[in-house]
């Protein structure tokens, strides 16, 4: 439509300063005469719009000129343009062009480009990484997905999930979806899914509050322990990551941490990854518990 093509043309107007009208004729699909009376309709309009010959020449808006009316602060401006950037690191489609226009509206610019989000995962092959642009596409066109799936409990399982979320929650990726297998909502750890395809059309089935209570529900924290551990200096960058600094202290050649810590799988798994460079100090139990784990390890190797 034209009205469609006349905003579209204010707007690459604002984003690019100047362009030829040729240019503007091949990206529209329509002729220069067009161009040239789309901008006689702009101008009569009352906008700006100016025209110069010449080489360099071409179509442009008065400098200075926008269509801000909105009373949205620089540091706002900022936040909403970061909001985009980050939606794009997901593929998320028409992310550039919203950007485009955003930054004409309001002459949103920053000083640089400071903050970068990737989904991928280092070392992984490329076929791995894919699956995001897979689970992107199922949920916004509502397909259905099939894919093998391996529990924290080690259960394989071939599900059919109506997808509905990508989450990301504490350090991984999840899919939250209806399974038909389970007969209920579930979350689905990405990097555990293997053997994607895309099946048919679904009715979306559920509304937002229902995701709200289920989040609730998965972030109820785990019942915590006491523990008292010690470390090898040589994994204090790895501690960082994790524990507050104030909380690792120095002591006769190690690293001492008294916290508080979820009793659950990952507790082990992580304690487990130090290998010689972690001693349990406290308490007894997890204390023989980790020796029982590393001992069943050594027995693979008589």
């Amino acid at each position: 439509m034209k009205i469609d093509r006349l905003l579209e043309i204010l707007i690459l107007l604002m984003h690019r300063k100047n362009i030829q009208a040729k240019e503007l004729a091949s990206y529209f699909g329509v002729s220069t005469r067009t161009i040239y009376r789309d901008v006689e309709t702009l101008s009569v309009a009352g906008l700006p719009v100016e025209m110069t010959r010449g080489r360099t020449g071409g179509i442009s808006l008065m400098q200075g000129f926008t269509l801000s009316r909105i009373p949205v602060t620089a540091k706002e401006k900022d936040v909403l343009q970061l909001a985009l950037q980050n939606l794009s690191t997901t593929k998320f489609p028409e992310v550039e062009t919203l950007m485009q226009k955003f930054q004409a509206l309001w002459d949103a610019t920053t000083e640089r480009d400071w903050i970068v989000i990737d989904p991928a995962e280092y070392g992984a092959p490329p076929e791995r990484n894919e699956i995001f642009a897979v689970m992107k596409e199922c949920i916004l066109e509502n397909r259905q997905l099939t894919f093998t799936y391996y529990s924290s409990n080690r259960e394989e399982t071939r599900r059919e999930v109506a997808p509905l979320k990508l989450w990301y929650r504490g350090s991984a990726w999840y899919l939250w979806g209806y399974c038909y297998l389970r007969q209920d909502y579930r979350l689905f750890h990405v990097h555990r899914m293997l053997d994607l395809e895309i099946l048919d059309y679904f009715q979306p089935i559920y509304e937002e509050a229902t995701f709200i209570k289920f989040r609730e529900h998965a972030v109820t924290p785990a019942p915590k322990i006491a523990v008292h551990l010690r470390f090898d200096p040589s994994v204090y960058y790895r501690l960082m990551a994790i524990f507050p600094a104030e909380i690792l202290v120095s002591l006769s050649g190690s690293i001492e941490l008294k916290t508080e810590i979820p009793k659950t799988d990952w507790l082990y798994s992580f304690l487990l990854s130090f290998g010689a460079d972690m001693e349990v100090i406290s308490p007894d139990n997890l204390r023989t518990e980790i020796k029982q784990q590393l001992q069943m390890a050594l027995n693979l190797y008589e």
